[in-house]
Parts: structure tokens; sequence; C-alpha cells
């Protein structure tokens, strides 16, 4: 919402200290008065910020374009245990290349990441970001449903380790290299542009493997219902990667070959089709919204055969593993995992509001009267806890800071524990970092009231009503 001057913030404010100087302390009442400082200049906490110590450790996202230095994302490895003050949903992240996201920068730092190609920014990274989950990431480039299931690769084992009985959510990409799907295209694309050594493609046993490929995505998930009886199976079908006719320059393929390598696309679609039906599996129709965004787009999300150094030969791109992590989002909320509206207070009237409806990092993130715009829709996963998140940000407490009156703020999603909330029986939020809830500062009922972290004490000004 559109707030008043600053002189008349500024009035409000010295108000506010006033009646609430006997609660709130010294410490406290400096955090209200103080003016806020630029998110371009304020420092964003050490450990927190640089390697926060929860299943899923990533870089500041912001610092990433700005600090050489900060580039890796680290992966809690498979099967490894949460610490105890970690929150959010457990997530297992399972498939081949088109899931693990070869090429796209920077990698994470887990276990076999290098050698399977997993980037920070690949779907499963940037859903678990955005949810505040747990991730174990066990995607790798390569993976067959049999790397899945039985079979270790680049030194890990089977991928379905990962899953355990407190697994909530998994998404799987699988299939493709049981039929040869990257293989044959890139076979084909070395013949045409005139390589050498580039093999040869078996359309025989590619029909054959196709007739039994459906039964084998069909085990994959029957194996994690096994394991993790209360997991929900999100099966992301393969990137598009030609257009419905033609071709384009840096995709060298002959009529035949790009009409075959359609046709296994669609084959390969149809299956994992039939075993989300066979299954109860949620399908994510990734090959469906990727048309219009092959590798001869004006938008591609995935990269033609001849691609600059360090990329990936017919491989998704940033922009495509963000599209693809939307589409998982919309399915977590199409299956109830997530809900979204207003956070309204335990004060009548009032609801967690972004100031101006703003996007950028640092922007306020206040009690204003509660008027169901963008503003104040936030999504959250009921009863898991992890981040809390609108406008493409997540609630964040400020410099990753534990103190009495650490003020709260709009932040890019990054999995930080200064990003983590809780809801606990008495309405309040628990920020598990720092131990302390969500608070309007001394039980304020004024718009553009800006909020902050302070002890739990189960008043009216620390009970919050979530959406759903």
């Amino acid at each position: 919402m559109r707030s008043p001057h600053d002189s008349a913030r500024a009035s409000r404010r010295r108000l506010i200290l006033r009646v609430v100087t006997a609660g709130l302390g010294t410490a406290a009442a400096t955090a209200l008065l103080a003016p806020t400082v630029s998110a371009d200049t304020r420092a964003r906490g050490t450990a927190a910020t640089d390697q926060v110590a929860t299943d899923q450790v990533v870089t500041d996202q912001a610092a990433l374009t700005t600090t050489a230095a900060r580039t890796t994302v680290i992966a809690r490895p498979a099967g490894a245990g949460v610490t105890a003050s970690a929150s959010g949903l457990d997530y297992v992240a399972m498939g081949s290349s088109f899931a693990s996201g070869p090429g796209i920068p920077p990698l994470q730092t887990s276990p076999g990441a290098s050698a399977c190609g997993r980037s920070a920014n690949n779907y499963a990274s940037l859903v678990s970001r955005d949810l505040g989950a747990n991730l174990s990431d066990a995607t790798c480039g390569g993976a067959t449903t049999a790397n899945v299931l039985t079979t270790s690769q680049n030194g890990q084992p089977p991928q379905i380790s990962a899953v355990t009985a407190d697994t909530r959510i998994v998404t799987v990409t699988i299939g493709g290299n049981d039929v040869n799907y990257l293989g044959s295209i890139g076979t084909y694309s070395c013949q045409t542009s005139g390589g050498s050594n580039c093999g040869s493609v078996d359309r025989n046993a590619i029909d054959q493997t196709f007739g039994e490929l459906a039964g084998r995505i069909e085990n994959v998930v029957n194996a994690v219902h096994g394991a993790a009886p209360q997991a929900r199976v999100y099966l992301v079908d393969y990137f598009t990667i030609l257009p419905d006719s033609g071709v384009c320059s840096g995709v060298p393929l002959t009529d035949d070959q790009a009409s075959y390598e359609r046709g296994i696309a669609s084959r390969l679609a149809a299956v994992t089709v039939t075993a989300a039906n066979a299954t109860g599996a949620t399908l994510v129709d990734l090959a469906g919204a990727s048309h219009g965004h092959d590798a001869c787009a004006a938008t591609p999300w995935v990269e033609k055969y001849t691609v600059a150094a360090g990329r990936t030969s017919y491989h998704p791109n940033e922009a495509g593993m963000r599209a693809a992590a939307s589409l998982v989002e919309s399915a977590l909320a199409s299956t109830g995992v997530t809900t979204s509206g207003a956070i309204t207070s335990g004060i009548p009237g009032k609801c967690v509001d972004i100031a101006n409806s703003g996007t950028a990092n640092g922007t306020v993130v206040q009690l204003y009267t509660c008027n169901g715009t963008a503003a104040q829709k936030w999504t959250v996963a009921p009863g898991a806890g992890g981040a809390i998140r609108a406008l493409g940000g997540c609630l964040d407490v400020a410099g990753a800071a534990t103190a009495n009156g650490a003020l709260v703020e709009l932040w890019s999603c990054n999995g930080g524990a200064n990003q983590r909330w809780v809801a606990r029986p008495d309405g309040s939020l628990l920020n598990p970092q720092s131990g302390r809830c969500l608070d309007d500062p001394g039980f304020s009922t004024a718009d553009w009231t800006r909020l902050q972290i302070w002890d739990c004490n189960g008043g009216a000004n620390q009970a919050w009503a979530l959406p759903g």
C-alpha cells in the first residue's frame, strides 16, 4: 500500500516508541527509529547467508550477481538428516539431466554434484528455495529408471535411497535415457553436421524399450510410495526440444531425423501420462508448456546443438528451469500442498502487507488494513512451515539477525534460516533460527507499522492466521 510522506512516517514511529518504550527496551526502540539501510549497502549477515546450515544451503542470490567468490550452493546429501531446528517440507528430487541441469551455473557442492551436472539453479533447487523446503537432490545426468531404483551411478547410490518415511514431496523426470532420447538426437546432429565418431541410433532397441517404459516409470512411483507412504509424487516430463516443423541454424537435423526425434518426444510424454494415471502421481506437463520455447524459438527454454562453452547441447537453460519450477509450484498449489491468501493479525482488520506492493530486496513488511491485494497474498505450506512467500520474494529477518527488534522485510527467496517460519498452536509465527516470533510492536493498530521479531509471548500482537 502507498505510505505517507517521510515526515508523517517519522512522527508515527516516534509515537509508537513513546507508547511501547517500557515493553521494548532501548535496543528495540533504537531499531524502530533507525533509518532503513538500503538493500545495496546493508550487509546481509555472515554464516547465515553464505552457508545456511539447513537441508538446502544456498548462497544469497543477490550476492551471486555482485560477488564472484560466492557462487556455490550446498545441497544436503541424499538421505542425510535434517537438523532439529529445521522447518519445511522434506523434498526429494530424482531424475536425469533434464532435472539436474548440467551447464547451468553454479554447481551444487553436494556429493556427486559435479559428476552428475547438478545445478544449484535446477528446478528442484528453485522450488526448494521458494518453499523453504528441505531438499535432497539425487538427480544425475544420464540416469535411467535403473539408476533410480537399483543401480548406482557416478559413485552415488540408487536415487530412491534419498526417499525416507519423512519425505513429503518427490519430483521425478525420468525415462529419456531409457529410450536414448538425448543420445539419438545428439548422434543425428553430429552426423548431419559432418562430425566424426558420432555413433549410431538403434531404432529397434528404442521401440522395444518404449513397450516397457510406462511400467518402468510406474515402478519408480510405486517405490516412492513404498518408502514414503505420505509423499506426493510429481512426474515432470521432458522439455520440448524441437519446433513442430522444420529446424533452424544450430540444430543440424534432416527432415527424417527431426521427425523421428519428435516421435520420441511425443511417445515419451504419452508414457509419462500413462504412468501418472496408473499410479496416482501428478503430471507436470512441461512438454506441453514448453511448446513455443524449443531450441529454435525466440525465447528458448533449451539450448541448440551448437552451444557456448560450458553449456550442454539440447538441455534446459535458466529460463527453462525457472519455468519448470513455476509449473511444479502450480502443481503443488493445485494438490493442496501449498495455499495462498492473507495473513491476518490477532488485531482485528489488520494483515501482513508488503509496502507499496514493492518487489525489491529490502522492501518493508508492515501491518496494514486487510484489502485483498497481491501485497497481502502470501503462499505457505500449511502445517509444514518453511518459507512465507509473496510477490516473488520471501518473508525475511533482515541481515539474518536474531535479536529482539530485528526487522522483517521482503527478500529474494534463498532457503536461509532467516526465511524459515513455523506456525505454533497459539497462532504465533516462530523463526527457529532466532527462537523469536513475528511481532507487531506495542500492539499497534496503525497502518504502516513495520513488523519485527520479538520474544514469543502469546499476545494478540503475535497472533497470525495463515491462509488455508
